[in-house]
Protein backbone atom coordinates (compact mmCIF):
# COMPACT_ATOMS: atom_id res chain seq x y z
CA UNK A 1 0.00 0.00 0.00
CA UNK A 2 1.09 3.74 -0.47
CA UNK A 3 -0.35 6.96 0.78
CA UNK A 4 0.24 10.02 -1.47
CA UNK A 5 0.47 13.02 0.84
CA UNK A 6 -0.10 16.23 -0.44
CA UNK A 7 0.47 19.47 1.52
CA UNK A 8 -1.45 23.15 -0.12
CA UNK A 9 -0.48 26.49 0.69
CA UNK A 10 -3.74 28.21 1.40
CA UNK A 11 -4.20 31.83 0.22
CA UNK A 12 -4.87 34.27 3.93
CA UNK A 13 -8.81 34.00 4.45
CA UNK A 14 -9.58 31.15 1.97
CA UNK A 15 -8.72 27.96 4.30
CA UNK A 16 -12.69 27.46 5.19
CA UNK A 17 -12.93 27.70 1.50
CA UNK A 18 -10.39 25.33 0.81
CA UNK A 19 -11.39 22.70 3.24
CA UNK A 20 -14.94 22.89 1.77
CA UNK A 21 -14.29 22.67 -1.57
CA UNK A 22 -12.26 19.27 -0.62
CA UNK A 23 -14.73 17.98 1.59
CA UNK A 24 -17.20 18.11 -1.66
CA UNK A 25 -15.12 16.34 -3.96
CA UNK A 26 -14.70 13.57 -0.84
CA UNK A 27 -18.29 13.54 -1.12
CA UNK A 28 -18.84 13.93 -4.74
CA UNK A 29 -16.52 11.05 -5.94
CA UNK A 30 -16.75 8.99 -2.86
CA UNK A 31 -12.82 8.68 -2.43
CA UNK A 32 -12.16 8.18 1.11
CA UNK A 33 -9.16 10.84 1.06
CA UNK A 34 -7.90 12.45 4.84
CA UNK A 35 -8.25 15.90 5.38
CA UNK A 36 -5.84 17.98 7.54
CA UNK A 37 -6.11 21.40 8.95
CA UNK A 38 -3.60 22.90 11.31
CA UNK A 39 -3.59 22.78 14.74
CA UNK A 40 0.29 22.71 16.06
CA UNK A 41 1.59 23.21 12.30
CA UNK A 42 2.60 26.38 9.73
CA UNK A 43 0.02 28.59 9.37
CA UNK A 44 -2.45 28.55 6.38
CA UNK A 45 -1.24 24.72 4.99
CA UNK A 46 -3.61 21.83 4.91
CA UNK A 47 -2.73 17.91 4.12
CA UNK A 48 -4.37 15.43 2.75
CA UNK A 49 -3.84 11.66 2.21
CA UNK A 50 -5.16 9.38 -0.01
CA UNK A 51 -4.37 5.62 0.21
CA UNK A 52 -3.70 3.12 -2.98
CA UNK A 53 -2.86 -0.06 -3.74
CA UNK A 54 0.16 0.26 -5.58
CA UNK A 55 1.84 3.38 -8.31
CA UNK A 56 -0.58 2.14 -10.59
CA UNK A 57 -3.80 2.44 -9.31
CA UNK A 58 -2.45 6.29 -8.42
CA UNK A 59 -1.53 6.95 -11.42
CA UNK A 60 -4.80 5.47 -12.71
CA UNK A 61 -7.31 7.24 -9.91
CA UNK A 62 -5.71 10.65 -10.42
CA UNK A 63 -5.95 10.45 -14.57
CA UNK A 64 -9.54 9.37 -13.91
CA UNK A 65 -10.31 12.17 -11.69
CA UNK A 66 -8.81 14.83 -14.17
CA UNK A 67 -10.52 13.59 -17.17
CA UNK A 68 -14.11 14.79 -15.30
CA UNK A 69 -15.52 18.02 -16.17
CA UNK A 70 -15.81 18.12 -12.56
CA UNK A 71 -12.43 18.02 -12.12
CA UNK A 72 -11.77 21.27 -14.34
CA UNK A 73 -14.55 23.15 -12.28
CA UNK A 74 -12.35 22.26 -8.80
CA UNK A 75 -9.17 23.12 -10.45
CA UNK A 76 -10.61 26.59 -11.26
CA UNK A 77 -11.64 27.26 -7.77
CA UNK A 78 -8.69 25.60 -6.44
CA UNK A 79 -6.59 28.05 -7.96
CA UNK A 80 -8.39 31.23 -6.52
CA UNK A 81 -8.06 29.98 -3.09
CA UNK A 82 -4.43 28.34 -3.10
CA UNK A 83 -0.95 29.71 -3.57
CA UNK A 84 1.79 27.93 -5.50
CA UNK A 85 4.12 25.59 -3.54
CA UNK A 86 3.11 23.30 -1.65
CA UNK A 87 4.24 18.83 -1.42
CA UNK A 88 3.09 16.09 -3.39
CA UNK A 89 4.57 12.97 -1.50
CA UNK A 90 4.40 9.05 -1.95
CA UNK A 91 4.76 7.07 0.82
CA UNK A 92 4.97 3.48 1.11
CA UNK A 93 3.54 1.95 4.18
CA UNK A 94 6.18 -0.77 5.86
CA UNK A 95 4.49 -3.99 7.43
Amino acid sequence: MIVNRRTVNVKQIHMDDVLELLKADRERTGINFRIYAPSIAPFDVIAMEIEFENLSDYEKGWEEWGSTPEAAAFMEKWFTFTERGGTNEIWELVE
